[in-house]
C-alpha cells in the first residue's frame, strides 16, 4: 500500500506515462511505442535540442503562477487571494494543486526553436504546477543526460563533443533550477539524478535545505563549465544563428548558482537547518563568488555581456508592442521562453478595464517601499496633510508600476481614461475594482485596450533573473559579510557599487539619476533595509516579494500580516490609512508548503512539513 502511494506521488510525475500524458501535443514526448524510438529524438543535435527546448518549458510562467498577495503585495478581488487564506490548509493545498502552472508548447516546425508563442491552450497548457511540472522537467533533463552517448551525427561540420557539452549543459541547469524551486517552497528534497522506472524501489531520503543546495550547486557549476557566454560565439550557435535567444548560457548558469546560494544562506533556511536564523557566512561567500562571475561580465566591471537597460526603454523588459519580445536585451540573464500576449491583473467583472481579467490593488504596505524623487524614504505623516499630494515627486518607478487616483489608465483615440479609485469611485469596491486605493500597472501598455484584439499586439514576459536582481543579490550578500564598503574577495565591487548601480540607471524629470542618501548606507543594518526596500521598489510583482520575505524570516511579523489600505474621497479633503478587514493569516507552520497527505508518511525518512502533521 505505502509503495502504491508513494509511485502516485513520484512516479506519475516521474515516469514515461507522465511524460507522454503531459506532453502529448509533441511528438518529441512519444514513448517509442508511438513510433518514434530513441535515435529519432536523441540521435541528432537538431532532434534533442529541441527535446531540451521543449524541456524548458517545465520552468513555470511567473506572470501567471506569481504568488503576488503572500507579502505585502496586493489585495486581490479573487477569493482565493484574499479568502481562503483563512483556510490554512486548503489554501496551501488549492495553491500547491490549482494555481500553479508550467506551460509547455514547441510544436509543429518550430518544435528545434524557442518559440515564445507556443503553450497555453489548445498550443499546451497544462495544469502543472511547480512541483508536478518540476519533478516533470527534472525527469526530462535526466532523460537527456543518460542518453547523451547517442548523439552520434553531428549538425554541419561542428565537432560532435560541443555539441553534447551544449545538450548536458542545459540539462544540468534545468535540472538544478528545477529543484531549487521545490526546494524554496517545500524545503529540502530528494535529489533525482535518474530517470526513474516503474518497478524500481524508491528509498530516496529527504535532503535537508543545505543538503539540496549543495547538490544543486554541483550541477549548476558542471553547467557553467559546458556552457558558452553568448551562443553566437560558438560554432553550433553560428549553424543555428538566429534561434539562440534565451538558450541558456554560462551567465544564467552562474546567476542561478548566485541566488540559490544566496537563499541557502537566508535567514529561514539556515535556521531550519542549524537553528540559527541569521544569516550563513559560508553560503554567503559562495553566492558572491558566484553573482561576481556575472558582475565580471556587465557593465559595472567593464563587461559587455550584461548591461542595464536605459531607463527610457525600462518598460520594455516588461512588455514590448508589435510582437516584439520583452527583456531580450543584455539585462535579461535568465529568461522563461514563455511570453503572454494579454493584459495581466489589471480589471475585473463590471470594471471599466475588461471584463475577463482579475484585479490586483496594491496594498499600502508595499506602496510605501517607493521612496522620493530625492531618493529619500517615504515619510507616511504627509497624509496627515490633505493638502500636500503624497503622490508628487516620488521615485520615478512608482509611476511606472503603480496606478494612483486620477492617472491614465488607458488611452486610445486621443481619449484618455483616468482611474477613480477613491471611495465611491467607478474604480472602487472589491466587485469591480480595487480597495486599496491603487492599481499596479507593470506589463501593461496603457495604449492597450483589453476588451480590444489590440492586446494581440502587446507581449508581456516576467525575467526569472536579471541583471538589476544580479546586482542587489550580489548587494545583499556582500553587505552581511563585509558591510557597505568593504571590498570583497571574490569580486572587487563594494555592497554599495552594486546597489547604485540600479538606482541610478532610475531617471527623475530633469534627466538626474536617483540619489542614494549616505545615511541610508551608512551600516550594515541600514544598508540591509535600504536594500530590502529597493528589491521591492525595482523588482516589483516580478514574482520576488514573498520569497524575499519568507527567506529573510519576516513573512510572520505584525507589518506583513496585517494590510494596509489607503481611502480617500473624491477631491482628497482626506487620507486615511486603515487595516483590511481580512488579516492575513501566517503562522510559523506557513514558512514551508505542506504535501498532500498521501505525499508524506510514505516511508521512513520522506516526512511531512513541521505544522502540517
Amino acid at each position: 500500500m505505502i509503495k502504491s502511494i508513494y509511485k502516485t506521488l513520484i512516479l506519475i510525475c516521474l515516469s514515461v506515462s507522465c511524460l507522454s500524458v503531459a506532453s502529448c501535443s509533441d511528438y518529441l514526448d512519444k514513448s517509442p511505442d508511438a513510433g518514434l524510438s530513441e535515435e529519432d529524438i536523441f540521435g541528432s543535435f537538431e532532434k534533442f535540442q529541441g527535446f531540451i527546448e521543449n524541456a524548458y518549458y517545465c520552468m513555470h510562467d511567473p506572470i501567471t503562477t506569481g504568488p503576488f498577495n503572500f507579502a505585502d503585495d496586493v489585495v486581490s478581488t479573487k477569493a482565493w487571494y484574499i479568502d481562503n487564506i483563512t483556510n490554512d490548509y486548503r489554501t496551501f493545498y488549492d495553491i500547491n494543486q490549482t494555481y500553479f502552472y508550467a506551460y509547455k508548447g514547441l510544436s509543429g516546425n518550430n518544435r528545434y526553436n524557442i518559440d515564445p508563442w507556443k503553450g497555453g491552450g489548445s498550443n499546451g497548457e497544462i495544469n502543472l504546477g511547480y512541483w508536478e511540472g518540476g519533478w516533470l522537467g527534472i525527469r526530462k533533463a535526466n532523460l537527456a543526460l543518460e542518453h547523451l552517448d547517442m548523439l552520434r551525427t553531428p549538425y554541419g561540420n561542428v565537432n560532435i563533443e560541443e555539441q553534447r557539452n551544449l545538450i548536458e549543459g542545459q540539462a544540468l541547469l534545468l535540472r538544478a533550477i528545477l529543484h531549487f524551486n521545490i526546494i524554496r517552497i517545500w524545503g529540502g528534497m530528494p535529489y533525482i539524478t535518474k530517470a526513474l522506472t516503474p518497478d524500481e524501489e524508491l528509498r530516496f531520503p529527504r535532503l535537508n535545505y543545505h543538503e539540496s543546495s549543495d547538490k544543486i550547486e554541483e550541477d549548476l557549476l558542471r553547467a557553467a563549465e559546458l556552457l558558452p557566454d553568448d551562443w553566437q560565439d560558438t560554432p553550433t550557435g553560428q549553424m543555428t544563428y538566429g534561434t539562440n535567444k534565451d538558450r541558456f548560457t554560462r551567465g544564467a548558469a552562474y546567476a542561478a548558482l548566485g541566488k540559490a546560494m544566496l537563499y541557502a544562506a537566508s535567514p529561514l533556511m539556515n535556521g531550519t537547518v542549524t537553528g540559527s536564523y541569521t544569516y550563513n557566512e559560508d553560503y554567503l561567500h559562495k553566492a558572491v563568488k558566484y553573482l561576481g562571475k556575472v558582475l565580471a561580465k556587465s557593465e559595472i566591471m567593464g563587461g559587455s555581456v550584461y548591461g542595464l537597460e536605459d531607463w527610457k526603454d525600462y518598460s520594455g523588459l516588461f512588455y514590448r508592442r508589435n510582437s516584439e519580445i520583452p527583456c531580450s536585451g543584455k539585462e535579461g540573464v535568465l529568461n522563461v521562453p514563455q511570453v503572454r500576449s494579454q493584459p495581466v491583473m489589471i480589471g475585473d467583472t463590471n470594471q471599466r478595464m475588461g471584463s475577463w481579467v482579475d484585479v490586483c490593488g496594491a496594498t499600502e504596505n508595499y506602496v510605501q517601499n517607493f521612496g522620493m524623487s530625492n531618493g529619500e524614504p517615504f515619510d507616511p505623516s504627509v497624509y496627515d496633510n490633505p493638502s500636500v499630494d503624497p503622490w508628487a515627486d516620488r521615485d520615478p518607478r512608482f509611476y511606472t508600476n503603480i496606478v494612483t487616483d486620477r492617472s491614465i489608465l488607458m488611452k486610445q483615440n486621443n481619449n484618455e481614461t483616468k482611474a477613480e479609485l477613491y471611495v465611491g469611485g467607478q474604480d472602487y469596491g472589491e466587485e469591480k475594482g480595487t480597495i486599496t486605493g491603487y492599481m499596479w500597472k507593470k506589463y501593461r501598455d496603457e495604449y492597450i485596450y483589453p476588451d480590444s484584439g489590440d492586446w494581440y499586439n502587446c507581449m508581456q514576459r516576467l525575467p526569472v533573473i536579471r541583471l538589476a536582481d544580479v546586482y542587489l543579490m550580489y548587494a545583499e550578500a556582500a553587505n552581511e559579510l563585509y558591510g557597505p564598503d568593504g571590498i570583497p574577495e571574490e569580486c572587487r565591487v563594494t555592497a554599495v557599487q552594486a546597489l547604485k548601480a540600479v538606482r541610478e540607471r532610475v531617471k527623475n524629470e530633469d534627466g538626474t539619476s536617483l540619489p542614494t542618501p549616505d545615511h541610508l548606507v551608512a551600516s550594515k543594518e541600514e544598508l540591509r533595509e535600504t536594500i530590502r526596500r529597493e528589491r521591492a521598489v525595482e523588482l516589483c510583482y516580478e514574482n520576488h516579494r514573498w520569497y524575499d520575505t519568507r527567506r529573510w524570516y519576516v513573512a510572520h511579523l505584525p507589518e506583513y500580516k496585517d494590510i494596509k489600505i489607503l481611502a480617500y474621497d473624491k477631491d482628497h479633503t482626506y487620507y486615511s490609512v486603515e487595516s483590511y478587514h481580512t488579516p492575513r493569516i501566517f503562522e510559523q507552520r506557513h514558512y514551508w508548503f505542506p504535501l498532500k497527505r498521501e505525499q508524506s508518511y510514505i516511508y521512513g525518512g520522506f516526512y511531512q512539513n513541521p505544522g502540517w502533521e
